[in-house]
């Protein structure tokens, strides 16, 4: 039986069809944010990791909260496509976002910020014992993590870098003073998503390390607003929009009202740890680092 062009290309369609609408079963935890791109949203406040699919390649930005997290999130690259993983981007070197380069590298390149290596095997030397540990955790764990080396990142930016892949555009920005050693937001300026890492939390207390200050974090705000991302992704919470940014510039605005009426009172650090409270903020995870929160805004008032 003779079939027609047309008959062929409608079947061709059809199969392509079938093809697409089975490689978006990807399970809850998996949103498709533009054509191609994807987050992996992690358990809770676990880390998020992206995945976007290159006519060259894919991307994975982040590889898990933990080694179980990475396998998963190889899984969904599977099931997405039969093409390498050619770049691994990291919004930051701690161990929640690049314990599972090991899945990826090689063949994946590694990029981050300057300073996400040493901070990765700063972290290395300062918890020797952090790999076997997580292993002894479960019989999952254990599996998981076979096969595990320590990854460091294979190209280090400063400032800003560009990334042509395929038919998209990487721009990676440094983020300064806003979480970790080495903190990366990355720009998808054709799709408008932007990967904001972990500046800013949705719905989360962030913590503060002695070199993270509330003026950074504000800066950086402002920079990632003026892109004018359709989806935002932050490190740890479920993605959404630029109002991830206005509810925590609200809530350090507040926060240091607060911190700073006290002080104009003469009272103490001490003293301003016991009384500044944040009520309007009941749901949001980790109250346990609002002390780090009180800190900065102390800092942030009297210009250390």
């Amino acid at each position: 039986m003779k079939r027609t062009a047309a008959g062929m290309i409608g079947t061709l369609a059809t199969f392509a069809l079938l093809g697409a609408a089975f490689a978006q079963d990807l399970g809850p935890r998996v949103q498709k944010l533009a054509e191609g791109v994807y987050v992996h949203k992690g358990k809770g406040y676990d880390s998020n990791s992206g995945i976007i699919l290159t006519q060259e390649g894919v991307v994975v930005i982040d590889t898990g909260q933990n080694p179980i997290e990475s396998r998963s999130i190889l899984e969904t690259v599977k099931k997405l496509t039969s093409m390498p993983v050619r770049l691994v981007i990291n919004t930051e070197p701690h161990a929640d976002h690049s314990t599972g380069h090991y899945l990826f590298s090689p063949p994946a390149m590694v990029v981050a910020a300057a300073g996400a290596g040493d901070s990765m095997r700063g972290a290395q030397r300062a918890a020797p014992d952090r790999i076997q540990t997580l292993a002894n955790s479960s019989p999952e764990m254990k599996a998981a993590l076979e096969g595990y080396r320590f990854i460091p990142p294979h190209m280090e930016y400063r400032d800003r870098m560009r990334i042509d892949l395929g038919e998209r555009t990487f721009e990676l920005i440094y983020l300064k003073g806003v979480h970790s050693e080495a903190d990366t937001a990355i720009w998808l300026p054709k799709e408008r998503v932007l990967f904001s890492a972990s500046a800013f939390v949705n719905e989360q207390v962030n913590i503060f390390r002695p070199f993270v200050n509330i003026q950074d974090m504000l800066a950086a705000s402002r920079l990632m607003k003026a892109l004018n991302p359709e989806h935002v992704v932050p490190g740890h919470g479920a993605p959404g929009t630029i109002k991830i940014f206005e509810d925590g510039e609200g809530y350090y605005a507040l926060l240091v009202d607060r911190v700073g009426k006290l002080v104009r009172e003469g009272k103490s650090l001490a003293d301003i740890q016991k009384e500044v409270k944040m009520p309007e903020y009941p749901a949001w995870g980790s109250q346990d680092r609002m002390p780090t929160n009180i800190d900065a805004a102390y800092r942030m008032v009297i210009g250390k």
